[in-house]
């Protein structure tokens, strides 16, 4: 009996690792996915860059990085409840 919930705890501490390194993404995604429009939207010389186009974008992004960053926060809070 004492082995199961060790095996059970180890499984947790697992899951709660792999949540953590997943959330050590969430800033590597934000810069690859603005560094190429704010470069692009603000150094284009051929004037058929659409600013607003630029700016809907950087801020859709945002939202959805402030979106995973509170379901990564969720999910470790969660884990950290249990024990």
């Amino acid at each position: 009996m004492k082995n199961n919930t060790s095996t059970k705890r180890d499984i947790d501490r697992r899951k709660l690792r792999k949540i953590t390194e997943l959330s050590l993404g969430i800033p590597i995604i934000a810069i690859c996915l603005l560094v190429s429009p704010l470069l692009n939207g603000f150094t284009k010389s051929d004037g058929q860059t659409e600013f607003a186009f630029v700016m809907i974008y950087i801020f859709g992004v945002w939202g959805a990085l402030i979106l995973m960053a509170f379901i990564m926060s969720r999910l470790l809070s969660n884990g950290v409840d249990k024990k």
